[in-house]
């Protein structure tokens, strides 16, 4: 993958995403290392075409004429419900956390998840139905047939749709299959490039399938470039653009509907129930059919230049599963967008928001990387805050430049004490510089523009000369078996000096790092005392840590949960 196409790929994820993590990078560009995609970000910052963050990256957003900020308590306000599509990594972790602390109804959408109500269709089921009846048609008008597969990564839901699929192909198709398999990546340029390729390569390609409507077109859009002849399937059926292409008969044969438009509707009327205390038991099965160029408009029905559900068709799919109960007004349900540039994605919530109108309920579509993002600043801040209630007065502090550290700092700017700070990072010197109080010196060392902070071997020669009571370190990982750990080689040296000449170590590490091992370890565990964490974090994380004789402090706990003895496992509801 050359400079030009990498550069391309990040920057339609982050148009896509809004905030990307360098994981999210690593994952769509297959076989790039993090250095790499690490110089990526910076040559593209440098252009002015992103911002780099400590793990990622975010959109450079021009500010709005007379825009005003976001209250901290309106930002970090939390939802009465929550509707989670099946998105990926550390981050969406914290959004299904903060569900199940908070008992609040939880729909897993499209694939299951830990403690959510499944709301989608049987995945499996309805494509080896649409595989059974390509099979039998391709069976009319060939011997063979060669398969071409359009993924999206590893997810539970769209594997089911291409092994449902495969199967009921074999199943029908009297002669002999052989398959392949490309991962189209959730975009419809990507899945050009792969099937493009794939063509070229396998020329004998005469029946494709793909997992969602991005997937299908992406690939039909190719084969049309080539001048391939294929028969054409596909899952999803999530708008005007498909039904374009089933509506004109062309090579898109059939399509399995999943009815974007009665999903949206279900989904606000079972978190209703839920919140009316109403069982609806551990899934909610949506509907699917086939449609064909043929049977599309018993569905669907033109309204000036879109395709609108019929109004009977709504109904009946819905019949028997709506909400009927009290006034549920004033409560707030949350959608958070996988792909917001998807159909299904924008049908989907615009059904949720005209359901939630109905009810008085108040909808709230976010890009779920920004949500996550979000919280994590505000969980951040509560770990922040927490540790500077540790600090003594007249006490010499080592602060280090990791994503918690900057939180930390803002604390200790209000916390009154009298303290000595020595940092390497250029974010906690601008924060506490000028603090009453508060005396700040900068280490030496060679500047990391990605961090904003002074690393190498030099950052340790003043630190020979002090006396140093507590190092608060953020390291990327933190276990009890491998320690402290970093992506990169010179931050891990930083730590490893921090931790050498204090005499306490204190860890500020979210959820999101604890029970992880990065790459190259700083410190052993039986080197830091404390972990300041929160209640995100999986009870079985904290209770190794606290197993291996470590202080555990959970910054955030709930007062409703029973607190244990100082460093024992606590429970999380």
């Amino acid at each position: 993958m050359i400079a030009g196409e990498r550069e391309a790929a990040i920057l339609e994820l982050l148009q896509e995403r809004g905030v990307i993590s360098l994981h999210s990078l690593l994952e769509r560009c297959a076989g790039v290392s993090a250095v790499t995609i690490r110089r990526d970000l910076a040559r593209l910052e440098s252009r002015g075409k992103l911002q780099r963050t400590h793990g990622g990256a975010v959109q450079v957003k021009a500010p709005s004429v007379g825009a005003a900020t976001a209250a901290p308590d309106e930002a970090q306000r939390l939802f009465d419900g929550l509707v989670l599509p099946p998105v990926s990594g550390r981050w969406a972790h914290t959004l299904r956390q903060q569900a199940l602390r908070r008992r609040m109804p939880f729909l897993a959408e499209s694939a299951p998840q830990v403690g959510g109500i499944y709301l989608g269709p049987n995945n499996y089921a309805a494509s080896h139905a649409l595989g059974m009846q390509a099979g039998r048609e391709h069976g009319e008008r060939a011997t063979r047939a060669e398969l071409l597969l359009i993924a999206l990564g590893t997810q539970s839901n769209t594997q089911e749709r291409v092994e449902g699929f495969l199967a009921g192909f074999s199943e029908t198709f009297p002669g002999p299959v052989a398959a392949h398999r490309v991962d189209g990546r959730g975009m419809f340029k990507e899945a050009m490039r792969q099937t493009m390729d794939a063509f070229r390569t396998h020329p004998g390609i005469d029946v494709v399938f793909g997992v969602n409507d991005h997937m299908i077109l992406g690939a039909l859009e190719s084969a049309r470039e080539l001048g391939i002849r294929i028969a054409a399937y596909s899952v999803g059926g999530e708008g005007g653009a498909l039904f374009e292409e089933l509506a004109r008969g062309s090579e898109l044969k059939a399509t399995v509907a999943f009815f974007p438009e009665v999903v949206g509707r279900l989904a606000i009327d079972t978190i209703c129930r839920r919140f009316a205390g109403e069982s609806v038991g551990d899934a909610v099965i949506t509907p699917s059919e086939i449609l064909t160029a043929s049977n599309l408009g018993e569905y669907y029905e033109r309204d000036g230049d879109r395709w609108r559900l019929r109004g009977e068709v709504l109904e009946r799919m819905c019949a028997g599963r709506l909400y009927d109960g009290p006034s549920v007004a004033g409560r707030t349900i949350g959608f958070m967008l996988h792909f917001p540039s998807h159909e299904w994605y924008r049908n989907l919530a615009a059904a949720m928001r005209q359901r939630s109108a109905e009810f008085g309920v108040e909808f709230i579509a976010r890009n779920a990387e920004d949500e996550v993002a979000e919280q994590l600043r505000g969980i951040r801040r509560d770990i922040g805050k927490a540790a500077a209630a540790a600090v003594r007065s007249r006490e010499t502090l080592l602060i280090d430049g990791g994503e918690c550290s900057r939180y930390f700092a803002e604390a200790l700017k209000t916390a009154g004490r009298e303290v000595t700070v020595v940092t390497n990072a250029l974010s906690v010197l601008e924060t506490l510089a000028g603090t009453p109080g508060i005396k700040v010196l900068l280490t030496a060392g060679e500047y990391q523009a990605a961090t904003r902070s002074l690393v190498g071997p030099s950052v340790g020669a003043l630190l020979d000369t002090i006396r140093v009571d507590k190092a608060f370190v953020s390291p990327d990982g933190v276990s009890p078996s491998f320690g402290l750990s970093f992506e990169d080689e010179r931050a891990a040296l930083v730590c490893r000096r921090f931790c050498d000449v204090a005499r306490e170590v204190i860890v500020l590490a979210d959820h999101s790092v604890v029970g992880l091992e990065s790459n190259l370890q700083a410190v052993r565990p039986k080197q830091f005392h404390t972990v300041f964490t929160d209640a995100g974090t999986l009870s079985s994380h904290r209770f190794d840590l606290s197993s291996a004789g470590l202080r555990v402090i959970v910054a955030d706990e709930e007062e409703e949960e029973t607190p244990g003895p100082s460093g024992a496992r606590k429970a999380i509801s």
